[in-house]
């Protein structure tokens, strides 16, 4: 094996490591407070220590894990603030990348954002609030990668916090129609409307989230693929 060979490897094995964890975490089973052994995990996911602790070392950026001096590193508490910070972040890169799309994206994608606002709203009808939570990850992330900027791709990568999704109480139909919006304005290689629509929708589910606050009804739902 090469020198590249095994980099790219131990990229990989890091890579589902990190998101193996992220999923044990936000379904639970890894609760908050809980400390995370390096050794244990290794054992877990047969993967050598050095290959969990990078893996622990990228969570920790993105703020699912917290290191504590002199004790170790613990699943965090993924609060409220935390996550409306989160939609504050994601309302401007998420408008960044509708913008370059605009750029970017081809016929073949356009569709393919399409057909995807259309199995959202089609799942959120049928009351499948799971695969409609993943499908709208799968659209918001789509975006990014359609922008083709490596940068932007590194930093949503990095923030799984982010890109975690929350399912929020708001009309199927109103999702679909900012979806459409979005794919509508880059179709139309429109970016200051794509990046408008996009940062409008992101805000949209924020307001959302804060009124359930307001309103002591907010559980968040994390949606785990």
């Amino acid at each position: 094996m090469t020198v590249k060979d095994a980099g790219a490897s131990m990229s990989s094995a890091r890579g589902r490591v990190r998101e193996d964890v992220r999923r044990l975490i936000l379904s639970g089973e890894l609760s908050p407070g809980m400390r995370l052994t390096q050794q244990q995990l290794a054992k877990r996911f047969g993967v050598a220590q050095s290959v969990v602790r990078e893996s622990l070392l990228e969570l920790q950026f993105s703020g699912l894990v917290e290191m504590v001096d002199n004790l170790g590193i613990f699943v965090s508490e993924l609060d409220t603030n935390t996550l409306l910070q989160a939609y504050q972040v994601r309302e401007m890169l998420e408008g960044m990348a509708a913008r370059i799309c605009c750029d970017t994206a081809s016929r073949a994608d356009i569709k393919t954002l399409t057909d995807l606002a259309d199995r959202i709203h089609q799942t959120g009808v049928a009351g499948q609030d799971m695969e409609r939570g993943k499908l709208d990850r799968e659209f918001h992330q789509k975006t990014i990668m359609l922008s083709q900027n490596k940068v932007l791709e590194r930093l949503t990568g990095a923030y799984h916090v982010l890109g975690t999704t929350v399912l929020v109480s708001r009309t199927h139909d109103i999702i679909r129609s900012e979806h459409m919006a979005i794919v509508e304005a880059i179709a139309a290689n429109d970016p200051e409307e794509a990046e408008q629509r996009a940062r409008a929708h992101v805000a949209g589910a924020r307001r959302a989230i804060l009124k359930q606050i307001a309103e002591g009804d907010f559980q968040p739902k994390w949606v785990v693929d």
